[in-house]
């Protein structure tokens, strides 16, 4: 059992149980008797609370993702399941005091368990912005080496702390799914710690290793006097990148729910097609053909985001007669029936650019349009495909009429959309999203010097799995090219994608 810590032990004062072999169920959240920790340097580590009874510990991995041990939602003998949580569940991420303000305190939303490992990725309702997730390690533990264990479990002496505490502790010897740690009499995982952070520090930062499972719980207030052991397991998760990365990161332009961003694209006979994303290719090149037979020629703006909170890749498409619709992505790459957006009536005619992103961190595609009097607007997603009422993006005033291409994306991997914009003398310029829905200022992209403005289309998506947006762009030739983002609001020298020169008839990208 993991440790977590009920709130029915809180009160009673009721011992963990004890697991085959001895080891003492780290009750609901193991909590350490250790230091407390101070600054900013773990305020990555969380507080998962499951329907006020039972709590354990976490750790972001993603601006809206937590990881956590499976124990914490394990009910009645019943295993973790898929989906939203049965309980309500809310999570405390970005502060080392839980009694201070700071960081975020929202809802889960979804579980998405391992199908192996004691571990289960948690979704909160929206991004915890400000808070830096924490780097996932890519070598296993090693015999000898000491990992630093973070949670806010119990203490000696403090039944429910406040307060983060870490300590260090030995790696004594692994498996291939967890590591066997000794601790020390000031070192002992408790009550409350489950699912908390094993790190190691690597060029000055904090890298996850494992994350707390089950500990014999030695000296923790509410154990047997008798029990001196400090020894613990904890689940590894080195080697789980990819299956984070592809739970983290696959609303980013997903129509397949397979983790990477897909193509949709309007062709000159007025036929809507999307084509699905490869990991190492870009393309599959293949393509599913999409509702609405050949009457996508009228549609006068294209844009690709998760509109309805359900990470799967939605359209927003602008009609002839200037009214906005959305068509939900059903996570097979296909879109449903239109629903018309209420925000702007008619009024979306005059638009002379259209992206989606998450430009303001709550987890929700939001659009950015650029009206005819130049200005550049963002009007937030609420989560039901519908939109709240314009704001205007204040960097660069009336002057964005002048820009030829806008796609949106994460481009620095923060988990905030930021904005690439071909300028009308044919340049590329990087503008960062700062949470808020605002942007920074724009720094020039020096791939392809002042050649885009012979680009005739241009979007954005993850089409490599990696986390950071990537660019896709028709050229005048008819060809298609793959640009992929270096995290760092840049991108790498194009590779062609398969198609030839038949892209020259394109009508919209998304």
């Amino acid at each position: 059992m993991p440790a977590r810590r009920s709130r029915a032990a809180w009160t009673t004062g009721l011992l963990a149980a004890t697991l085959t072999g001895g080891l003492s169920a780290p009750a609901p959240a193991l909590a350490l008797q250790g230091s407390e920790a101070k600054g900013s340097t773990y305020t990555f580590t969380a507080r998962v609370t499951v329907a006020d009874r039972q709590a354990c510990s976490g750790v972001l991995v993603d601006p809206q993702w937590v990881l956590t041990e499976k124990g914490c939602f394990a009910g009645a003998g019943k295993p973790v399941r898929a989906g939203q949580p049965v309980d309500k569940t809310t999570v405390t991420v970005g502060r080392t005091d839980l009694a201070q303000s700071g960081g975020v305190h929202v809802d889960a939303v979804e579980l998405v368990p391992h199908p192996d490992r004691d571990v289960v990725m948690v979704k909160l309702a929206h991004r915890a912005s400000g808070v830096t997730p924490v780097r996932l390690a890519s070598t296993g533990p090693v015999k000898g080496e000491v990992l630093t264990v973070a949670g806010f479990g119990r203490t000696r002496t403090v039944w429910v702390p406040d307060k983060l505490h870490t300590a260090p502790f030995t790696v004594s010897s692994t498996t291939g799914s967890t590591v066997n740690l000794n601790g020390s009499d000031t070192s002992v995982i408790c009550q409350g710690d489950a699912g908390g952070p094993a790190l190691r520090i690597r060029d000055d930062a904090p890298e996850l290793v494992a994350v707390t499972h089950t500990s014999w719980q030695g000296g923790c207030l509410g154990t047997d006097e008798k029990e001196t052991r400090t020894s613990a397991v904890d689940v590894r998760v080195d080697d789980l990148d990819g299956w984070i990365r592809t739970i983290a990161f696959r609303a980013q332009g997903d129509m397949t729910n397979d983790g990477v961003a897909d193509l949709a694209a309007i062709w000159g006979d007025g036929s809507l097609h999307v084509y699905p994303g490869d990991p190492a290719k870009g393309l599959k090149g293949t393509s599913i053909p999409q509702i609405g037979g050949t009457s996508w020629k009228t549609m006068k703006q294209l844009a690709k985001g998760d509109f309805t909170g359900n990470g799967v890749a939605d359209l927003m498409a602008i009609w002839n007669d200037g009214t906005l619709h959305l068509y939900k992505g059903d996570g097979k790459g296909k879109v449903t029936g239109q629903v018309p957006v209420a925000q702007g009536g008619s009024t979306w005619g005059t638009v002379k650019q259209l992206t989606a992103g998450d430009f303001n961190g709550d987890g929700i595609a939001d659009l950015m349009a650029v009206w005819n009097d130049g200005t550049l607007h963002l009007y937030p997603g609420k989560a039901n495909g519908q939109l709240g009422a314009p704001v205007k993006v204040t960097t660069g005033s009336n002057t964005w009429g002048t820009v030829k291409l806008l796609p949106g994306g994460d481009f620095n991997g923060d988990g905030i959309a930021d904005l690439m914009a071909v300028w009308h003398d044919g340049t590329l310029h990087y503008y960062p999203g700062d949470g808020t829905g605002q942007i920074g200022n724009q720094r020039p992209v020096p791939t392809g010097g002042s050649t885009w403005g012979t680009v005739r289309h241009m979007t954005a998506g993850d089409f490599n799995g990696d986390g950071i947006a990537d660019l896709m762009a028709i050229w005048t030739d008819g060809t298609l090219h793959l640009y992929t983002g270096d995290g760092k609001g840049g991108i790498t020298a194009g590779t062609p994608m398969f198609g030839g020169t038949t892209w020259k008839t394109m009508l919209q990208l998304a």
